[in-house]
């Protein structure tokens, strides 16, 4: 028998701030209760037994949780298999157990919940109690189809699945950004044969972060993905690429950028003219800037306030519109603002920074619409997801066993030259393994990291940091998948004629030519950079204007007489 009460209950935590229909604030509409009631075995599976809300603020009135990253609430139980690695010797993956395909992530019969059909007739509460219910099922088959332990965390808010929604519809062209360093992790097959082969649009893959990986290894990448999908396009992408170059001053990342206006160009042909486009970026590349000023200035930004669907009408009033589709932290922001050439959009590391999506406009006729992250459904382990960025760092019960999930994979202790302290063993010339614990421990007295209490290492402060330098790509860790078959070809691979071009869209080629007091004082420069974008845009304006330095602050306090 089924308990309604707890159903009622569990489905609450969903929908906790929708207030603006009943069937959302109940969180079953007519039809499910109705089922529910009558005893239907498809109703019967509780997905919502555990939820999660990741960066949940506290109690208000207004909105703040409304666009919340939800995932199922990991058991105790696979806590503590997880707690029992941590003192497990590490046994390091050879390269080849590294390469990986889509197939191994998406298995068949995964998918995610597309917008149920609709009609211009139906009513506000109508078509949200549609919305509510073909979400519900769709969850309900995955957890039916598919075991606790395999499915991986993946977003359960509906408003946010709204977002998705409304920007494939309004979109002429798609952009699927990846992480280059995880790309088949992050690239959902049945996203592709829904909107490619389904409905007929244009999509480009965007290879992000590629300045991460050897040259070699995103050509891989290309190849790889041109053939296992030959409608998509694939663009190779470094946002950082201006940041880099010698002059240190250029914002813009013109030779990714070009690259992407190419493959733009290619899917709409003649209807749409990106010669402005193109023209900005290549004055752009040329110009000296100096103090990174902003040079473009016809810039308008939007909200769009409804998630209402509408019939797609391809280059509405002539103006081509793009949307952006990816996890949480692949760097959709970062890579919005080095197509403008300035900061239009706040960036943070924190999954979720996003929460609904805007319109930009690049040029007059072309627009760009920014999608908040998505976790799609997939069979991620949750140790993976971390390292992706699509769960926080921060709210990990067990950091030190994700710590054993990257330190199996990356040689972390040469990487960072840390000293092995375990007493000998009995057995003369044999070293003992590295464990998670060992790796943390070293880590804390390397850094100073000390509890206040006992006075020990820290190990849990130590992993955090670790776990934060692999997502960033810092003090080389820098962990990375390989295609199938990419072991053996690496070597040809290094021949291969877009090695130069990758190298280019890099600023690898600018980087050799720099100076090594140089490199240092650019890597610093972004670091401070990253953390101005981790502040909030309030932060921002009192940053324009500062308090007046006075010798007693406190008479700021005092009212004037």
């Amino acid at each position: 028998m089924i308990d309604i009460g707890r159903l009622l209950a569990n489905t609450r935590v969903l929908y906790p701030e929708s207030t603006h229909h009943t069937e959302v604030t109940t969180g079953l509409p007519a039809g499910i209760l109705a089922k529910v009631q009558e005893g239907d075995g498809a109703a019967g599976v509780d997905y919502l037994e555990e939820v999660e809300c990741v960066n949940r603020q506290p109690d208000t009135r207004s909105n703040a949780n409304r666009y919340n990253l939800k995932f199922r609430k990991e058991t105790q139980e696979e806590t503590r298999k997880r707690k029992a690695f941590h003192h497990m010797g590490i046994t390091l993956a050879s390269e080849s157990d590294l390469e990986a395909s889509t197939g191994q992530f998406y298995p068949s019969g995964l998918g995610y919940p597309a917008r149920p059909e609709w009609n211009k007739g139906m009513s506000k509460s109508a078509l949200d109690m549609s919305e509510n219910r073909h979400f519900r099922l769709f969850c309900e088959k995955l957890d039916r189809e598919f075991a606790g332990t395999d499915l991986s965390l993946y977003e359960l808010n509906l408003e946010t699945w709204r977002q998705l929604w409304r920007v494939t519809e309004m979109s002429d062209v798609l952009l699927v950004i990846v992480d280059a360093r995880f790309p088949v992790a992050h690239f959902p097959p049945y996203l592709y044969h829904h909107l490619a082969e389904n409905e007929g649009r244009g999509i480009i893959l965007i290879l992000n972060k590629c300045d991460l990986l050897p040259p070699e290894l995103v050509v891989a990448w290309e190849h790889y993905f041109h053939k296992t999908f030959p409608k998509l396009l694939v663009v190779p992408f470094s946002s950082f690429e201006g940041r880099r170059h010698p002059r240190g001053q250029l914002r813009m990342a013109a030779e990714s950028s070009l690259r992407l206006v190419e493959a733009c160009q290619q899917l709409v042909g003649d209807f749409v003219d990106l010669t402005l486009w193109k023209r900005k970026i290549e004055e752009e590349r040329d110009m000296e800037v100096e103090g990174g000023v902003e040079t473009i200035e016809d810039t308008q930004l939007q909200e769009p306030l409804s998630t209402l669907p509408e019939v797609h009408q391809h280059y509405k009033d002539g103006v081509l519109t793009v949307g952006t589709i990816g996890h949480p932290n692949v760097g959709k922001s970062s890579l919005i603002n080095a197509l403008m050439g300035k900061k239009v959009v706040s960036v943070s590391k924190t999954p979720g920074h996003t929460k609904h999506f805007q319109t930009i406009f690049l040029t007059k006729n072309v627009k760009l619409c920014d999608c908040p992250g998505l976790v799609f459904p997939s069979t991620v382990t949750k140790p993976l997801q971390v390292i992706l960025g699509s769960y926080p760092i921060s709210q990990i019960r067990d950091p030190i066993g994700v710590v054993h999930y990257v330190a199996a994979r990356l040689d972390i202790p040469s990487r960072l030259g840390l000293d092995y302290f375990r007493e000998p063993s009995d057995s003369p010339g044999k070293r003992e393994k590295w464990t998670a614990f060992e790796i943390c421990e070293a880590w804390a007295r390397k850094r100073g990291y000390f509890t206040r209490t006992k006075g020990g290492p820290d190990t849990f402060r130590a992993a955090n940091e670790l776990l934060r330098f692999c997502l960033n790509g810092q003090k080389s860790l820098v962990l990375y998948l390989r295609p199938p078959g990419y072991t053996s070809d690496k070597e040809k691979l290094k021949s291969d004629p877009r090695v130069e071009d990758i190298k280019l869209i890099q600023g690898s080629v600018c980087l050799e030519n720099t100076a090594p007091e140089d490199e240092e004082k650019t890597e610093k420069v972004q670091e401070e950079e990253e953390e101005d974008d981790e502040e909030s845009d309030d932060n921002e304006e009192k940053r324009k204007f500062p308090l007046p330095n006075v010798q007693n602050k406190f008479s700021l306090l005092v009212e004037d007489e």
